[in-house]
């Protein structure tokens, strides 16, 4: 009963410590999915990027880059960390487990070597036949028989348990092995990324002594960039106007044509509005290298700029597909923001800027994920598309309405 009682403790041991890796397996591999995730992006970032490094003049857009280079190497760097903290618990479990496995099995090994020892001591074969054929009657020379058996069985169970014991331990030998082996295998993959961040950083050192020195040319690139963000807003808040103003006549008129007209725009807004946070990327390689809304100068201290919207780098030729289906309502350029598609869904708008060329018209009826043209690449290498998204006249923050990679 006593030797029961510590292999119930042994089993309720194993079963705790298995019970808490598998739950931290579960977590482990959520943290693999993230470290991949964060993996493809860097991938995209430095695919990006080999193409603005052909050119020898450092740009704001590989600085930008590089700056979320190094975020998401810093990521993944921490996810790493968190991935060998793991391992490093769960080869302690199995190592608890293992000792525990080794400890039973010398127990049992004991009680089977006591029990081999008293067979052959005491109850040989003649022994065993003297010993029920001297019973005084046939109810004690049964008896005597029956404990005999009892005994082999007891003998042979014992038996069972230390090779079944056994075969628990190699297993969980084998299992500790494969997780020193992953815990190694991290170990070196870390060890590159940290070198990897390292190079990116002296990366993004020397671009940003390259372009402090330029001090004047990048406040003169500011104010032409800003006048192009203005002219660009101006022709979207009118032409917005313009179609809000058809809208209002139309909703006044009496016919069943526009009813028709207006429940569409409707149904189309509130569609749109629906896929918040599900839109396909308007380009297939890229990462956003500018973020919505008022952003700090990357170089010059203290200067603000305000984005309409997105800035996507992009590699060259990259095609631009719309996000959702709607209705093209201008085509037009603007000096230092290039091509511009604007296409209508309802009450919201999306907006394409700094295309090369255009494949779609005003006035088309264009579906989810259709070609509209591709992306414009200026003289220092750089394919960047400006997107935005508007609701009337309030603009909106692209990122949040975008699929996440």
């Amino acid at each position: 009963m006593k030797n029961n009682i510590k292999y119930l403790a042994i089993f309720v041991f194993v079963f705790i410590v298995i019970t808490s890796t598998l739950a931290q397996k579960k977590s482990r591999k959520q943290l693999e999915q993230e470290r991949e995730k964060n993996l493809k992006k860097i991938k995209e970032t430095s695919k990006v990027l080999e193409e603005t490094k052909q050119q020898k003049n450092a740009t704001l857009s590989q600085l930008n880059l590089l700056n979320q280079e190094i975020e998401e190497r810093e990521v993944v760097i921490n996810i790493m960390s968190s991935e060998v903290g793991m391992l490093d618990r769960e080869i302690q479990e199995q190592v608890l487990i293992i000792r525990a496995l080794e400890e039973d099995i010398k127990g049992l090994k004991e009680e089977y070597a006591q029990l081999i020892y008293l067979g052959y001591k005491h109850l040989n074969g003649y022994d065993k036949l003297i010993h029920i054929l001297s019973a005084d009657n046939i109810g004690q020379m049964l008896r005597r028989n029956s404990y005999f058996k009892q005994y082999a069985t007891a003998r042979n169970y014992q038996l069972e348990e230390i090779e079944s014991v056994t075969e628990a331990l190699k297993t969980y030998q084998r299992a500790l092995a494969n997780k020193q082996r992953e815990k190694s295998g991290l170990l070196q993959a870390k060890t590159i990324e940290t070198e990897n961040l390292t190079n990116t950083k002296n990366q993004q050192n020397t671009v940003l002594r390259q372009l402090s020195s330029k001090e004047q040319q990048l406040k003169k690139d500011l104010d032409e960039s800003k006048k192009s963000a203005e002219k660009l807003q101006k022709l979207i808040t009118d032409l917005i106007a313009a179609e809000r103003k058809k809208a209002i006549e139309k909703s006044k008129g009496s016919s069943s044509s526009s009813k028709a007209a207006t429940d569409v725009s409707v149904k189309l807004s509130a569609s749109f509005e629906g896929n918040m946070g599900k839109l396909p990327w308007p380009v297939q390689n890229g990462r956003v290298s500018n973020h919505f809304g008022r952003q700090a100068h990357p170089v010059l201290k203290g200067v603000f700029v305000d984005n309409l919207g997105i800035d996507i780098s992009t590699i060259q030729n990259e095609q631009v597909k719309a996000v959702f289906g709607g209705k093209v309502i201008t085509v037009a350029e603007v000096p230092g923001m290039h091509k511009i598609v604007m296409v209508q869904h309802g009450e919201y708008f999306t907006v394409y800027a700094k295309l090369r060329d255009v494949v779609v018209k005003t006035g088309e009826e264009i579906s989810v994920k259709q070609v509209i043209g591709s992306v414009y690449t200026n003289k220092e290498g750089e394919s960047e598309l400006q997107f935005q998204i508007w609701k009337n006249e309030t603009k909106l923050n692209p990122e949040v309405w975008l699929r996440k990679r």
